[in-house]
């Protein structure tokens, strides 16, 4: 799906270790040595004294997040470093390639303890040295349940330690992977090494917040298992390659024009950062609407390349005037954003009923346009729209769409992104730190750019600009999200640079937005099929 990498719930991944070596004949042993080798290497790559200036503490709990552990124990053995293993299960509770892994390490006499309780652990550190190199291989991505006994004290008294590097094997001890959620405690990570494909929780908050940094290992898996899926992580490499060549032979009108509504007194700067972005989009013309009564204090605010027109609306017209009437003044745009700083007016109900009934040009819905959708149940007109649409809710708004709480848009953001386009036909973005796009299609694509910075007024209003320009140059709806969004995250990353995370605006965002560009074009057009994948 346009290149970019595959994300995977537990379930699928276990399922796809299934297919390996049931319909390729890739035994579990081999998916297991792969990842337990390339993390070693990882490791001492990273951290050259692991295991000579430090100890190596390998936690081995549950499964094949113990066998991993177990073949990265060995490794490290084979290298002659300082190893001991400390894990939860008795050996008669391994199975498979997890058992035969230790029952090597057995034979090679490595230093192994079983902790039945916590108490050996607590010893150990309080008569050892160190400093220590803590691997974390106690449970994986299957988490269910709340960490209780020995295995929540276990994960206490690791992140007690306060090592310098705590390497978690897939996702730390005690995140789920499927959604994020901290299920009472769990280890703080430095790195984490996953394997196969990168999973839902080391994306989705608070989980994501305690993965640190985030390496992706190739184990082998067929390689057409990559594009198969539903749910994808945004790159630079596909994302560049959606950007167009322009005609250096081109005129404005060939750029597209881009309808922008809004604006209410106090709430001006939204739309005028939302088309000051649309400008930087190359796009070529931009007009700004808003109410009548308050255009000329409007027109004083507007960038100087912006043209402006106020909004009309007749109440006593038929069906018929009103159909022309639209269609004469909005046949000459090519797309239309409409919210940012619209307000709540009930003539906001009537004209955004008259924009989805007549215009036949892509259209983005945000802010107040999205709340006057669900003030007054706008939905089918969303449905019964011919043209493509896009809404940008944040969590807010969007537990306004869905008439639930924001505690259960946060709980499983990909599902409430489902059910926002089941429920209007249209492309739904959710706006936050991991951005959710998701397609009529059932498609999901996940944009992971973390910058506090951009939890700032008029981000979510300059991205709706962003998108808005692209969808005026006549790029597939769809592919105009995804580029918007990443060029947003882009632009946001370099403002932070420039001003710092705490000191950056939405302004700064629009100002670097160029830079978004060029950096964007100078990406390898492809995506490298490397063994290793580190991930923002």
């Amino acid at each position: 799906m346009l290149g970019s990498f595959r994300i995977c719930s537990s379930t699928e991944m276990k399922e796809l270790d299934r297919i390996a070596e049931e319909k390729f004949g890739i035994h579990a042993e081999i998916l297991m040595e792969n990842a337990g080798r390339a993390a070693s290497q990882i490791i001492l790559e990273k951290f050259p004294g692991t295991g000579k200036e430090s100890e190596i503490l390998v936690f081995a709990g549950k499964g094949n997040n113990a066998g991993d552990a177990f073949v990265l124990a060995r490794r490290f053995i084979c290298l002659d470093k300082r190893v001991r293993i400390f894990h939860l299960q008795d050996e008669s509770f391994y199975k498979g390639a997890a058992l035969k892994n230790f029952q090597i390490l057995k034979r090679m006499k490595a230093k192994m303890t079983h902790l039945e309780t916590v108490g050996d652990l607590q010893d150990f550190f309080k008569n050892a040295f160190g400093p220590f190199t803590i691997v974390d291989g106690i449970l994986g991505t299957g988490l269910k349940s709340d960490l209780e006994g020995v295995f929540y004290d276990l994960v206490e008294a690791i992140n007690a330690v306060h090592a310098e590097q705590v390497i978690a094997l897939d996702v730390p001890s005690g995140v789920s992977g499927d959604t994020g959620h901290i299920h009472s405690t769990c280890i703080d990570a430095t790195l984490t090494i996953s394997f196969g494909f990168p999973k839902l929780g080391h994306f989705l908050p608070p989980g994501a917040t305690k993965r640190g940094e985030l390496i992706n290992v190739d184990i082998s898996l067929p390689p057409n298992l990559r594009k198969q899926g539903d749910k994808f992580l945004l790159m630079k490499a596909p994302m560049s390659a959606l950007m167009k060549e322009r005609d250096r032979y081109g005129h404005k009108n060939a750029f597209g024009h881009c309808l922008l509504i809004g604006g209410t007194p106090g709430r001006f700067g939204a739309i005028v950062m939302a088309s000051s972005a649309c400008h930087k989009m190359g796009t070529g013309l931009v007009t700004v609407a808003t109410w009548p009564e308050e255009f000329n204090f409007m027109l004083s605010r507007l960038p100087f390349e912006t043209m402006a027109i106020p909004i009309e609306l007749n109440e006593k017209e038929n069906d018929r005037a009103k159909k022309k009437r639209i269609t004469s003044r909005y046949d000459r745009y090519s797309s239309l954003v409409i919210g940012p700083g619209l307000g709540l007016r009930e003539d906001g109900n009537r004209l955004l009923i008259e924009l989805l009934t007549h215009c036949r040009f892509p259209m983005l819905l945000d802010a107040d346009a999205l709340n006057l959708i669900a003030e007054y149940d706008l939905y089918r007109f969303l449905v019964e729209r011919r043209a493509p649409t896009v809404l940008t809710p944040h969590i807010g708004e969007m537990a306004r769409l869905l008439r639930t709480t924001e505690d259960m848009v946060q709980r499983d953001p990909l599902q409430s992104v489902r059910e926002a386009v089941k429920l209007t036909h249209a492309i739904v973005l959710l706006k936050g730190a991991a951005t959710v796009i998701g397609s009529p299609e059932n498609v999901l694509y996940l944009n992971h750019y973390p910058n506090d910075g951009m939890a700032t007024a008029g981000s979510g209003d300059v991205l709706s600009g962003m998108i808005g320009g692209l969808l005026g140059q006549q790029m597939d709806p769809f592919q105009a999200t995804l580029l918007g969004v990443f060029l947003h995250s882009l632009a946001g990353e370099f403002a932070a640079k420039m001003y710092g995370h705490r000191s950056m605006t939405a302004t700064d965002i629009v100002e670097n937005i160029s830079y978004a560009f060029k950096d964007l074009s100078q990406a390898e057009q492809y995506i490298p099929l490397e063994t290793r994948i580190q991930i923002h």
